[in-house]
């Protein structure tokens, strides 16, 4: 018995090597012709709080700076919708729901020629309270989660693309 799992366990690092060279090609998503392609992405965003804290996030996922020509334009909208979800005995609100609806369009600054372009949901939740302070910092917390997270979704979208349009 222990010499057939010793035979199993040298086949198996025996035929590893093999298996490992099909990656031959790979490249990684953040390798330095896809991140020099989101360096130059011009941002165009909602002017909300929301769309703020996005453009912080997209700004510094990108690595973008001002002074990078930008060949690309990403026009995003959202569209946010604020519910209450759960209720107290005096049908206060305890807990709340931002769903926002995304989409993007990334462009050629050049040709002005539409590149990708995507539409995604994302819902975040949180606490609500009787004390208006703590209402209003949990939205706020709230609202830099979701930015978060619409932007890596955005990213990673992206930089697929980049990385597909390189091959």
């Amino acid at each position: 018995m222990r010499t057939a799992l010793k035979l199993l366990c040298l086949g198996v690092l025996a035929i590893s090597p093999v298996t490992l060279s099909g990656c031959a090609g790979y490249t990684a998503l953040y390798a330095e012709r896809v991140t020099v392609n989101m360096a130059q992405i011009g941002l165009e965003v909602p002017q909300t709080r929301t769309g703020y804290y996005l453009e912080q996030d997209l700004r510094n996922g990108f690595g973008a700076d001002d002074v990078s020509p930008k060949l690309y334009k990403l026009t995003v909208t959202m569209t946010e919708r604020h519910y209450s979800i759960g209720y107290r005995v005096d049908e206060t609100s305890t807990r709340s729901e931002i769903t926002s609806r995304v989409s993007y369009v990334l462009t050629d600054t050049r040709t002005n020629k539409r590149l990708t372009r995507g539409n995604f949901s994302e819902t975040v939740t949180f606490n609500t309270s009787q004390s208006p302070f703590t209402g209003v910092v949990s939205q706020q917390d709230a609202q830099e989660r979701i930015a978060a997270t619409i932007s890596d979704r955005i990213q990673a979208d992206l930089a697929l693309y980049f990385h597909q349009k390189a091959k």
